[in-house]
């Protein structure tokens, strides 16, 4: 049950911290006039997805063995 917990609060954790790097990111991003953010900025919207779906897909897999383990 501990690890089941664990896992489940990492996950909420990657959640919230996903959020506030992604809020971040973006008030930086706006500081910068329009002609700039494409060079400063590229593509954020794509590596904040990927970045988050590889640490979802971490979690979960962790989660699901252990459930398969017992």
């Amino acid at each position: 049950m501990f690890k089941e917990r664990f896992l489940l609060y990492m996950l909420a954790l990657i959640f919230l911290f996903q959020a506030g790097i992604f809020s971040f990111a973006l008030y930086k991003c706006s500081t910068y006039s329009p002609n700039e953010v494409s060079k400063v900025c590229p593509e954020i919207g794509e590596r904040y997805d990927n970045t988050f779906n590889v640490a979802i897909a971490t979690v979960l897999a962790l989660l699901t063995g252990n459930a398969l383990k017992e």
